[in-house]
């Protein structure tokens, strides 16, 4: 599996070229995730990407040994406000538009919640809220069709529309589409209580056991849709709720045993660093080496 990055954890850049280059400093040749005006926050705006711009900036990132796995255009596709949520749909299908510029099929996104922010809301369990996550769904696969690109999906326990592996194989069941697929970050769809041991209780640090009971019951339902890995690590804070930005490596899950259940289920695909630290990224990368 090729390991990358999720390109604004390196930085921010008042360019492509210096963002490619810093990225060259780390890996010779790098997939990443590239939400460009996260990452080069000069950038234009949606309403003002055009082919040509597209282009250029693969062409640069390129031309460092750095192409595109994820296009990350993370919107809120049940947001309340129904002017808003008609503005998030279409910067997505722009992405869509464009993915041949980009050099990637894949344009990701989180399901969002009820609240405008993302936070969590119990409401956004309703099934009212869900059937309005199909229908922004319907028609963004829509376009993907018409454009040949790929609707891609990352799921967030708790707080997110699609928070588990079965509401996420509920969507895949719902549309049996090609066009639309899953970015898998198992930390996002751990439980905020943390992985559950075989016995019922939860550790600070998960047994082998436990991480590999997770992973499995997600593959079982996702392995034939994911495109991407997303890779960092999560502790549990005082009171045992679950701090799930942690770097891979500062965490308390051993990422061996996931990457031994992605080669025996046969999923050969990006994955993507997360939270990074650029700090100590040629150490982690030194450490995945190994496993």
């Amino acid at each position: 599996m090729e390991i990358g990055f999720r390109a604004h954890d390196i930085g921010k850049f008042d360019s492509v070229e210096s963002l490619a280059s810093t990225i060259e400093t780390f890996k010779k040749r790098s997939k990443i995730q590239l939400a460009l005006n996260k990452v080069i926050p000069s950038s234009p705006k949606y309403t003002e990407y055009t082919p040509e711009y597209i282009s250029s900036v693969r062409e640069t990132l390129n031309a460092h040994g750095v192409s595109i796995a994820i296009v990350g255009c993370y919107i809120n596709p049940v947001h309340p406000d129904e002017d808003q949520r008609e503005d998030h749909l279409r910067r997505f299908e722009t992405s869509l538009s464009l993915h041949k510029e980009f050099g990637c099929p894949y344009i990701g996104t989180e399901t969002g919640s009820a609240n405008p922010d993302c936070s969590y809301n119990p409401l956004t369990f309703e099934e009212k809220n869900f059937s309005l996550f199909l229908s922004s769904v319907e028609r963004l696969l829509k376009k993907a069709e018409q454009y040949g690109s790929t609707v891609t999906l990352e799921a967030v326990s708790r707080q997110h529309t699609i928070c588990s592996a079965e509401r996420m194989r509920r969507v895949m069941d719902t549309f049996k589409s090609d066009n639309l697929k899953v970015i898998y970050d198992p930390i996002n769809l751990t439980s905020w209580l943390g992985m559950e041991e075989p016995d019922g209780s939860v550790r600070s640090k998960p047994s082998k056991e436990a991480v590999e009971k997770a992973i499995r019951h997600d593959l079982d339902l996702l392995a034939p849709y994911i495109v991407a890995i997303h890779a960092k690590n999560y502790i549990l804070d005082s009171n045992g709720w679950k701090i799930g930005n942690k770097a891979l490596m500062e965490g308390v899950v051993d990422w061996s045993v996931i990457f031994r259940l992605l080669r025996e289920y046969g999923i050969d695909v990006p994955v993507l660093l997360e939270n990074l630290n650029p700090a100590t990224l040629k150490e982690t990368l030194a450490y995945l080496n190994t496993i």
